[in-house]
């Protein structure tokens, strides 16, 4: 949209944000390409693929796909969600210490007292388990 027409449409449909600063929208950009990346690499755990399908397959895909239809402004948008190998190992990481923190969270706020062990292996092939 040209600079103009977004001052505009800013000032007309979104006034509450109309005073909002060029970082304020940065940080929401930035917030929204991490949110994707999450997305994606939930996909990738669920299907049980390598890491590497997101920036080998995934990306290209999703690229072509939006260039397409939406064009090339909107390509460059996705261009910009971080889908290597590492991110995606990171991601899964992070998901797989979020849901242990909510079950242990769960479970610490239960009004009946029991006791259980939690314990974390590794099996053969260097997959985190959770073992009670």
């Amino acid at each position: 949209m040209k600079p103009t027409k977004l001052k505009e449409h800013l000032a007309s449909v979104h006034p509450q944000h109309a005073s909002d600063s060029l970082e304020v929208f940065q940080i929401k950009k930035a917030r929204f390409e991490k949110a994707a990346s999450y997305k994606v690499a939930y996909r990738i755990a669920r299907s049980k693929k390598p890491h590497t399908i997101g920036e080998s397959l995934i990306k290209p895909c999703a690229l072509e796909m939006v260039e397409l239809v939406c064009g090339l402004e909107q390509r460059k948008k996705i261009e910009a969600i971080p889908l290597s190998n590492d991110t995606i190992n990171s991601r899964i990481s992070d998901m797989s210490t979020n849901i242990l923190e909510q079950v242990i969270r769960e479970l610490d706020s239960t009004p009946f007292p029991f006791s259980m062990q939690l314990d974390e292996k590794l099996n053969s092939s260097s997959f985190k388990l959770i073992c009670l």
